[in-house]
């Protein structure tokens, strides 16, 4: 057993960690709760790891009027015929984290409107700038695409409706093992899209959903920005941890990711949840080369402890292992190392 102390890097006085001495246990896995089939049941892999940043939200009407382009930003402020607003815009700070098996954990932070509020809240209030929050397990697979016209729907993968795409369009659903609008045990409406690679980085997901501000369905687009999963000095490896808590009889459950330079994670008590995010910041010497670093809690909603500088080291942590806080066990889902070969 090792244990880990300290308040100041958010670890609490209070926490073991409990190595794993027999197979690793299933219990209060993300992924019990999830039906995969397929080539989707197949393997962990890094080609899975995941880093994105949203870029814009756009909502359209639900349903759309016959003949309106799919996807319908890309064409804006030039090509606009339901004379909606000429330009998009990303209303939160939004990350997500997907690790090598897939699990996923989704956090937006509404940003700031006045010049004397946090960029981002990170003292536990704030909680009207939590829009919202998630975590569970994301799947996807190659489809023709729902929304080419019919001149172009024998054109191709990749040349549907007269544009040009990097790769198959896919289909995604992500399911919600936990969600900050939703009590513990609740089954929350189903999140899937239609994604469109827009480029080698760049990907626009088009769906639909339940405005949560009007209760009505809307159409909308997001625009997603991949970013690279990097090493954290002096470490040349590269890491995706899961850890995760399922307490059914306390109605509590939570997911920790750390994936590369980031970690996020969220804990829901019944319904009532708090959040954080973490990056590794570098620090360079006069020659620009890496010399040092230290993790930086950039964002904290809530007041429940979440184990996220567990993750800062992963030796510490085994695949079946336990991190102990107070009355509760989060098992160590996923730990998966990697190094790029010939530095990519």
């Amino acid at each position: 057993m090792a244990s880990v102390s300290g308040s100041s890097d958010g670890t609490g006085s209070d926490t073991t960690v409990t190595m794993a001495t027999s197979a690793p246990s299933t219990t209060g896995s993300v992924a019990s709760d999830t039906t995969v089939t397929g080539a989707e049941a197949a393997t962990t892999t890094p080609g899975n790891a995941n880093i994105s940043v949203r870029s814009y939200f756009y909502i359209l009407p639900y349903p759309l009027p016959a003949g309106t382009p799919v996807p319908y930003t890309p064409g804006l402020p030039n090509v606009n015929p339901l004379n909606y607003p000429p330009h998009a815009f990303e209303p939160t700070s939004t990350l997500v984290l997907t690790s090598t098996s897939k699990v996923f954990i989704d956090i937006r932070i509404f940003k700031r409107i006045q010049p004397s509020d946090p960029e981002l809240p990170n003292d536990g209030g704030h909680r009207e700038r939590l829009e919202w929050a998630f975590a569970g397990k994301s799947t996807s697979y190659a489809i023709p695409d729902p929304h080419a016209t019919p001149q172009h729907a024998g054109g191709g993968q990749g040349q549907e409706q007269g544009r040009q795409w990097v790769g198959p369009v896919q289909h995604a659903i992500w399911s919600h093992w936990v969600d900050s609008r939703y009590p513990v045990g609740a089954i929350a409406p189903k999140d899937e899209g239609t994604m469109y690679p827009v480029s080698a980085t760049q990907t626009l997901e088009h769906g639909s959903s339940i405005n949560p501000y009007t209760g009505a369905m809307m159409s909308y687009e997001e625009m997603w920005l991949d970013v690279p999963v990097q090493t954290c000095f002096p470490s040349t490896s590269k890491f995706s941890i899961v850890l995760v808590l399922d307490a059914p009889e306390a109605k509590v459950r939570g997911v920790v990711i750390r994936l590369g330079q980031y970690c996020q994670g969220i804990i829901v008590r019944d319904a009532v949840s708090t959040i954080e995010r973490w990056g590794f910041e570098e620090k360079k010497g006069k020659n620009g080369k890496v010399v040092g670093g230290d993790w930086k809690r950039v964002a904290r909603i809530g007041d429940d402890f979440l184990p996220c500088a567990t993750t800062f080291q992963p030796e510490i942590l085994t695949v079946g292992g336990r991190v102990r806080y107070g009355n509760h066990e989060w098992f160590v889902d996923e730990k998966v190392e990697w190094q790029d070969v010939m530095g990519q």
